[in-house]
């Protein structure tokens, strides 16, 4: 292990090709922050990849990791969420391997100046999906936004969305002298957390962050996926803060579904101690993939140029098939070799509505968002 500078608790850097845990060999270095570096990494013994987060142990406040540890053994087998393959404390640093996601939301966004509605409400309850997992453990996470959100590498996976690093969460349960969990007591003013663009206005107000704290950065993350949010130029976390205020639903949402105004009406209804209905939501987001016929199966916006690359591919192959083949009906019918049963007209004429499979139409069940783990 080398370290980048002189200070203890700077940013580690680990060798590529080290073998961390006798099993994970680092294969490239994804990014760092002010303590921490994260790595992709690979199982020596089953070649899998995954994401290996590496922290200092000379950390004032407090380790993160351990922090990020606590809430995925939490998360541990539930749906949708980053898995805790291994962890463990060494001399000079931490670290955590977790399930390696694809791109962020913050990267694919960059392709689309302005999604679809589709793409718009499927990300929405993807978002909603992960924050009730982390809600009904009894963490909030403080810092939603298109960088800790991503997508899955591959099969079902490229349609769902991931919440990512929960550095910043908070437990807002604890057991009372009974030995029952209740609500942890709001503090009368907390440090600011979280990052300024996508925060509530609770947040800037330094008031202790809630459920309904985590939805209102959910609603910021959609909302700017139509265009660049009210106070996108504005600098400065007071006047960020005062024009969020001061925007009206209505002129936040322009140019969206008109049940998003519905959903931040009811978020605006929440204290701390609320619980948020993850149903009417849901529901919400589920009306408008209703009228608009829209599936989970369906390419997000930053997919489409991949997916016309494939229709038209497609497309090309099947007249090339049909020329080649215009004369040779009874040669398809009984193929001569494994190629022509497996190429041309017999293979391409497969509906593309076929082609989704149950799984993919099936990612969300609406009894997700009815269930209430924790009972407040």
């Amino acid at each position: 292990m080398r370290k980048r500078d002189h200070d203890d608790a700077g940013p580690i850097d680990l060798r590529i090709g080290k073998i961390v845990g006798k099993r994970w060999q680092i294969i490239e270095k994804l990014g760092e922050g002010g303590c921490g570096s994260v790595y992709k990494v690979q199982d020596i013994h089953t070649m899998a990849k995954a994401a290996l987060k590496a922290e200092s142990n000379c950390i004032a406040g407090g380790s993160v990791l351990k922090l990020e540890v606590q809430i995925l053994k939490r998360l541990q087998g539930r749906r949708y969420v980053a898995q805790l393959l291994q962890s463990a404390k060494r001399t000079l640093y931490s670290y955590v391997v977790m399930t390696l996601y694809g791109h962020s939301l913050n990267f694919l966004l960059r392709r689309c100046r302005c999604c679809s509605t589709s793409t718009q409400v499927r990300v929405g309850i993807n978002i909603l999906y992960g924050i009730k997992q982390l809600h009904e453990v009894g963490f909030v996470h403080r810092d939603i936004k298109p960088a800790n959100l991503a997508v899955g590498r591959r099969g079902k996976e490229v349609h769902v969305i991931h919440i990512l690093d929960f550095g910043l969460a908070r437990e807002f349960i604890l057991n009372n002298s009974a030995g029952n969990v209740e609500i942890r007591p709001p503090r009368s003013r907390a440090l600011f957390r979280g990052t300024v663009h996508y925060c509530s206005t609770n947040t800037h107000a330094r008031k202790e962050q809630g459920r309904a704290d985590d939805l209102w950065s959910m609603l910021y993350v959609l909302a700017e996926m139509k265009g660049p949010l009210p106070w996108d130029r504005i600098r400065g976390d007071e006047q960020i803060g005062r024009v969020k205020s001061e925007t009206s639903d209505a002129e936040l949402f322009q140019g969206s579904p008109e049940e998003l105004i519905d959903i931040a009406a009811h978020v605006r209804t929440l204290g701390y101690l609320s619980r948020p209905d993850y149903h009417f939501i849901y529901r919400k987001l589920a009306d408008v993939m209703c009228k608009g016929r829209y599936k989970f199966s369906d390419p997000f916006d930053w997919e489409e140029d991949k997916f016309t690359h494939r229709k038209n591919s497609r497309i090309k192959s099947r007249v090339r098939s049909r020329a080649s083949n215009e004369n040779r009906s009874a040669e398809l019918k009984n193929p001569t070799s494994k190629e022509d049963a497996t190429n041309g007209i017999l293979a391409d004429l497969t509906p593309q509505s076929d082609r989704s499979t149950d799984s993919e139409e099936d990612l969300f069940q609406e009894a997700d968002f009815k269930k209430n783990e924790l009972g407040f």
